[in-house]
């Protein structure tokens, strides 16, 4: 394929007075997935590579809703309307024009449920065909079938001091990536919820924490200089929708003091998980095991810059 057939003008670029392009790098079209809807834009095609990237995390039934690269609200079911539903019921408001990003076959009741809000987009595996003709009454709405994409080895970054080369973080959370560092020991169930809760941090912008429970997000910080900030913004959104529930969190970097471990305690944490490193790591373990507080040492530390 020539390098002219492989470039594709885009709408524009983040913002109307950019221009913009998309010089496909494999066999595989971006524009080959889409089934109906408006003309993908630059943003989409960020925010797909995002939440396919996430969604690869989870096996069971999972639902993650999208916005600027950053989820709103990410759920795992034993089907995946449920999913669904407990991932809008993460973040009503932040979802508002988000893209959803399934890993299940969409069916017309998960259809009907879809197009009562407002999406940009749908990503599934596949869908039926009552369900299409219901999402196809939303002319803009774009609906792209993507199968499981093969991760890269390599990524890329360009810089203004040239291109970065890392390998890519291919990192298999499970119960052999955490370890006990306090006493009391979680039940399998919150055990569960810890590792769902890691998966969706490693996909958020440091410093990044999650709180979660039944396998949904009910709280996420990201993005924000520190720590206790990025806490702060996951508990807020948290008293909003799930003001009585308890909760286990998950941190992409260790809490430097135990600030952040004694706000999580207040607002009723049963269990963390976070990398070890900081010299107060003993502090940290200290006031777990004094306030029954299971805490899990991960094996590395999930940044995204």
């Amino acid at each position: 394929m020539s390098i002219k057939n492989r470039r594709k003008k885009l709408r524009y670029g983040e913002n109307p007075n950019q221009n913009a392009y998309i010089d496909e790098n494999n066999k595989l079209s971006i524009f080959d997935f889409q089934i109906s809807g408006k003309k993908i834009s630059y943003n989409n095609i960020i925010d797909l590579d995002s939440g396919l990237r996430c969604l690869s995390e989870f096996n069971e039934p999972t639902s993650i809703i999208m916005k600027h690269t950053n989820p709103c609200g990410v759920a795992s079911d034993k089907n995946i309307y449920k999913a669904f539903n407990k991932s809008y019921e993460s973040d009503t408001k932040s979802s508002f024009g988000g893209i959803i990003f399934l890993n299940r076959k969409v069916e017309i009741k998960l259809s009907k449920k879809i197009i009562k809000n407002f999406f940009e987009m749908v990503v599934a595996p596949d869908f039926e065909n009552k369900a299409l003709e219901v999402l196809k009454t939303k002319k803009n709405l774009i609906l792209l079938k993507i199968p499981n994409l093969k991760k890269e080895k390599v990524i890329c970054k360009p810089t203004l001091f040239g291109d970065l080369y890392q390998t890519n973080d291919l990192t298999i959370i499970n119960k052999n990536f955490i370890r006990l560092a306090s006493k009391k020991k979680s039940s399998p169930k919150l055990i569960d919820d810890l590792l769902f809760a890691l998966k969706v941090a490693k996909h958020l912008k440091s410093n990044a924490v999650v709180l979660a429970k039944n396998k949904q997000t009910l709280g996420l910080g990201h993005g924000q200089t520190n720590r206790v900030d990025a806490l702060k913004s996951a508990i807020k959104n948290r008293n909003v929708y799930f003001k009585n529930k308890l909760f286990v969190c998950a941190s992409d970097g260790f809490f430097p003091f135990t600030d952040s471990i004694g706000l999580l305690n207040r607002y009723g944490c049963k269990a963390i998980a976070q990398p070890k490193g900081s010299i107060n790591d003993n502090k940290i373990i200290n006031y777990a095991k004094k306030n029954r507080i299971s805490l899990y040492f991960i094996k590395n530390r999930l940044f995204k810059h």
